[in-house]
């Protein structure tokens, strides 16, 4: 096979029952240059058997004892030779469009190092709400049209810029990126989860970065990967958060500290309507050391022993 053009990194971890469908996502591109990577974690079920059956020439795939997705994604990263990188988790899907889409962005911008598109939802019966409408701060934002039409270019620092979302916009799925902008970059295995929130973040320290309005990913929902628990994932995008605060450019961590503000004041929001006082008490002295909700913190603390008089309400972060 020739140099490809796009790597495609796919972790695996007991999807047999998916990634079928997954991989013929990719391989019914339009762009058809590309090299695909899956990096089964150990898995137990019949993902190995489901692997071995792929004859595909474009086709790789590796196993590693089961060690989680971060390290999975860093062997992919290991082993991709192309000019362009792209993730896609073993339950999810692209339509066939999805890397000629951005890759065209990419090409008309040399500029910018990262592309992210929309991506839906979905489960057995049906599609849920598009990504982009969780993300009213794009409306807000400064930006230009690409040169090919399909997109808009960010202006300014697209750091600060996208850490300030609600929601952050760090799915890998519906992304492509420039290998030479990831190049030296890992996941972090430290991290229990919200791995993608600290890589594309150290991602969008690096470069100009592009969005596509168009749904061209769609994210599988089901028993195995959803968590009702809005709780536990504010913990997690805590430890993303406290490890990019160490770990970027000097510029870039007041904003990263104005984030933390915001994400314990939440946290001890959550923690108040669980009725754990204590943790309350303890995120929103957190809050008190960041910029950002500082005063709220502060109102918050003051009241903590008449709240529990008050009627159960919850407010957006």
């Amino acid at each position: 096979m020739s140099q490809p053009v796009i790597s495609v990194i796919i972790p695996a971890y007991n999807y047999g029952r998916y990634i079928r469908e997954c991989l013929e996502s990719v391989f019914s591109q339009t762009f058809p240059e590309i090299e695909v990577l899956v990096i089964d974690d150990g898995s137990t079920d019949d993902t190995p058997s489901i692997l071995e059956s792929i004859s595909d020439p474009r086709f790789k795939h590796f196993r590693i004892a089961n060690s989680g997705i971060s390290r999975a994604r860093n062997v992919g990263l290991s082993h991709a030779e192309g000019e362009f990188v792209a993730f896609l988790d073993a339950d999810d899907r692209w339509r066939p469009h999805k890397l000629q889409t951005e890759l065209a962005m990419l090409r008309a911008e040399r500029s910018v190092g990262v592309v992210f598109s929309d991506f839906v939802r979905f489960k057995e019966h049906g599609f849920l709400p598009n990504q982009f409408s969780f993300y009213p701060e794009l409306s807000s934002l400064k930006v230009r049209d690409s040169s090919d039409g399909r997109g808009k270019i960010i202006l300014g620092d697209p750091f600060c810029e996208l850490i300030r979302f609600g929601q952050f916009p760090v799915y890998l799925q519906p992304t492509l990126f420039r290998s030479e902008v990831v190049r030296g970059l890992e996941f972090p295995l430290s991290l229990r989860k919200s791995e993608e929130l600290y890589f594309a973040m150290r991602v969008y320290e690096r470069t100009e970065v592009g969005f596509i309005p168009e749904v061209l990913t769609e994210v599988r929902r089901h028993g195995a990967n959803i968590s009702w628990d809005l709780y536990e994932i504010e913990l997690w995008h805590l430890e993303a958060l406290l490890l990019l605060e160490r770990d970027v450019a000097s510029h870039h961590r007041q904003a990263v500290r104005a984030r933390l503000g915001r994400k314990c004041a939440s946290i001890g929001y959550q923690s108040f309507w669980q009725k754990q006082f204590l943790l309350a008490a303890k995120h929103y002295l957190k809050a008190l050391k960041y910029p950002g909700r500082r005063m709220n913190a502060l109102a918050h603390l003051a009241a903590l022993p008449v709240l529990p008089l008050l009627p159960q309400r919850r407010t957006p972060e």
